[in-house]
């Protein structure tokens, strides 16, 4: 699977070494904007588009907060996480409200960076898009239609339970959902069928994959469940 595509737009040139680094080491795809003009450029003119923005607020020419109202207002859909110094209430609240997904304070760890990115392109992929497609893992899922597609380009139709299912693990890869999560996602917290209806849904779900010439993505973890490794 490519790498996802990480902006920075940061007006220091030490500090954005410093996370173009860290980014890159992480596993990211980095590209940089020193201003909110150059960030905006490179958003309208890069394909395929950015999967998370890194913006700080107090940038030349167009300000963070500008650059992320103008790009939420031209349909950009990708996590936009504010990195800033800036960290009143009111100025978190602003950000939020202009369309950011997250608000990091500096000083941060580069731990918590990577980590907080990771996490809100995961969020990010597994929320259907307008025609209820679910990427993740290396999968698309399309929940209306349950069927999914496969990167050796097969495909299977799912249950309405098993698509569920792997949406569940999809949603939270590649952390591990524990046996209690995935019974509460499927059938709620009352009347859930015997011990061993997960376990049955599991090997159906993997063995219609495996048919369809897929990998085996569905992992278990011993008895702290199952996750979705690509």
């Amino acid at each position: 699977m490519d790498s996802e595509r990480v902006l920075l737009v940061e007006d220091s040139r030490d500090l954005a070494a410093s996370i173009l680094e860290t980014l890159e080491e992480a596993g990211f795809e980095p590209d940089y904007a020193s201003d909110g003009a150059q960030a905006l450029a490179l958003v309208e003119t890069t394909s395929p588009p950015f999967d998370a923005i890194v913006l700080d607020i107090g940038l030349p020419r167009v300000s963070g907060l500008d650059v992320c109202s103008r790009l939420r207002a031209d349909g950009f859909r990708a996590p936009i996480l504010i990195l800033t110094a800036q960290g009143s209430p009111e100025q978190v609240v602003d950000g939020l409200e202009r369309g950011a997904d997250d608000y990091i304070i500096k000083p941060f760890d580069s731990r918590v960076l990577v980590a907080r990115v990771r996490a809100a392109i995961r969020r990010f992929l597994t929320i259907p898009n307008g025609a209820g497609i679910v990427h993740g893992a290396g999968l698309s899922l399309d929940i209306n239609q349950c069927r999914l597609s496969l990167p050796s380009g097969g495909s299977c139709t799912l249950t309405p339970l098993q698509t569920r299912l792997l949406q569940t693990l999809m949603r939270h890869a590649p952390r591990v959902v524990s046996r209690e999560e995935l019974e509460s996602a499927l059938w709620g917290d009352e009347e859930r069928p015997g011990s061993d209806a997960l376990r049955a849904h599991l090997y159906q779900l993997r063995k219609l994959i495996q048919n369809a010439g897929g990998p085996a993505v569905i992992q278990t973890r011993g008895k702290q469940g199952f996750c979705l490794e690509a």
